[in-house]
């Protein structure tokens, strides 16, 4: 037993090494003494209201590590029945007092891991330069993101947030309350298809250029925080059978990794989209472009939206707009 609690000391510590990028000041400690905190999680308390088969907002699993450095480490997952049932605040009882680091993950499960363990968290961590230690997810084969919205994931859109120099103070009667906003991981596209036409059209297909990452840091440090070696490809989103009416529009929504893929502007730009209809009528690739310029990057937890005019013979008139997430409509060149 002796040998087994020395291997999972030894466990603990490592991993507390290996995410923090703090400096020796600053360290996470304790005092020996042990506290309540409340965490409130604004969050729990939204609900979507765009047309998805998901909730965007859900929180269907969350994980809450406390770290410190002489304590005894909190690895707690809290269900979506505790959750619902929490009011936007809960409970972490035995939190040492002192400095501490605390991450929170919402619906890992989206991005197929299971933390259950710390090792396995351990395992996803990696130098990401600067003296700096970052967790990873690597998702090579694209299987958990881009993901359509009529593909909502069952277990909702990854989250986290972090504090990495939290102080907890001594007990002092009511918990200690800490504001932990959760973030998604991922970014939102919403496509709007406008038809000019005067009959119905339909899309069989739309096809994206090479701006869809493979991979992500798990907690943003920096604005973008994209993994330098990520590497991009284009997707054809197919058999989509879309009816667009006569001067009318319908609309597509896509979640993707953040992404940094035009780096040079002497290349031309990846982030373009064509369209294909049912009646074989192909609308070539155009970029993003506003007023401001083309786009360059998608940041997590923002909201690209695509106008896209289409209209004869095969134009497309296409304008985006990054927003916060949330329902405001762009535009995009018209396709003609």
């Amino acid at each position: 037993m002796r040998h087994l609690f020395n291997i999972i000391t030894a466990l603990m510590l490592a991993f507390c090494l290996c995410v923090t990028s703090c400096s020796k000041e600053e360290d996470v400690g304790t005092t020996g003494q042990t506290t309540s905190i409340a965490l409130n999680i604004p969050m729990l308390e939204a609900t979507t209201k765009v047309p998805v088969n998901g909730d965007e907002n859900a929180i269907n699993n969350l994980r809450i590590i406390i770290l410190s450095q002489s304590a005894k480490s909190i690895n707690r997952t809290f269900t979506k029945t505790e959750l619902d049932n929490s009011g936007g605040t809960i409970i972490i009882d035995n939190v040492p007092v002192g400095l501490i680091q605390m991450y929170a993950i919402a619906n890992e499960a989206s991005l197929g891991k299971d933390y259950d363990k710390l090792s396995n968290l351990q395992n996803d961590v990696v130098d990401a330069g600067n003296k700096t230690r970052k967790v990873l997810i690597k998702d090579e084969s694209r299987i958990y993101f881009p993901k359509r919205g009529s593909e909502f994931p069952e277990s909702g859109l990854p989250m986290s947030w972090m504090n990495k120099s939290l102080t907890i103070n001594p007990p002092t009667g009511a918990p200690q309350t800490v504001r932990v906003t959760l973030e998604r991981s991922v970014a939102k596209m919403k496509i709007i298809m406008q038809s000019t036409l005067s009959e119905d059209i339909t899309i069989n297909e739309i096809n994206f250029g090479e701006f869809f990452g493979n991979m992500l840091y798990l907690f943003r440090e920096e604005s973008l925080d994209i993994p330098d070696n990520t590497t991009y490809s284009g997707k054809t989103f197919d058999k989509l059978n879309i009816t667009i009416p006569k001067n009318g529009e319908d609309s597509l929504i896509c979640y993707i990794y953040p992404s940094y893929a035009w780096k040079k502007s002497a290349d031309p730009s990846p982030y373009t989209i064509g369209f294909k209809t049912e009646a074989g009528i192909t609308y070539d690739p155009q970029p993003f472009v506003n007023d401001h310029g083309a786009l360059n990057s998608i940041a997590r937890n923002t909201q690209i939206n695509i106008s896209a005019k289409l209209s004869k013979p095969a134009n497309i008139n296409l304008k985006f707009e990054v927003t916060d997430w949330n329902e405001v409509t762009v535009d995009v060149p018209p396709f003609n």
